[in-house]
């Protein structure tokens, strides 16, 4: 085979490889997933957005229950699974910040960034207005 066809080949194969590679091999779809909470209570599914950012959404967990506390009372009678409870992180330098998480347990929702601190490893902070005053959580990868 002529040489210029072989490196046409080559460069249109390579060109290939990069259209179809997952989303997940850039740094910021790294969060892609699913992932246990602290004490493997619930199972989160984080997905992207049509807006880009990152919504989590619980696919399972221990005793999910209905949504009783709620503030919509529409909702109260609903499962709590399959419902997003994360949603609006974006990725900004390494992290993942300016989210919001809903606590199904107090009905409350909270602001929240994380950060993978290894490929199966997510820190998880949720706070009140500042981050100084939350609470941390490390997460890990579901296999």
């Amino acid at each position: 085979m002529h040489p210029v066809r072989l490196i046409a080949i080559a460069l249109i194969s390579c060109a290939l490889c990069l259209v179809a590679a997952p989303l997940a091999a850039s740094p910021q779809a790294a969060i892609l997933g699913e992932w246990w909470t602290e004490g493997k209570e619930g199972r989160i599914r984080f997905v992207r957005a049509e807006d880009g950012t990152y919504q989590g959404i619980l696919v399972w967990g221990s005793n999910p229950g209905k949504d009783v506390n709620n503030p919509d009372p529409k909702r109260r009678n609903l499962s709590v699974l399959g419902s997003v409870l994360i949603w609006h992180l974006r990725y900004d330098d390494g992290a993942y910040v300016d989210g919001y998480v809903y606590n199904p347990r107090d009905g409350d929702t909270y602001r929240m960034d994380a950060e993978l601190t290894g490929p199966n490893a997510l820190k998880i902070r949720g706070y009140l207005g500042i981050r100084l005053l939350g609470q941390s959580q490390t997460w890990v990868r579901a296999e």
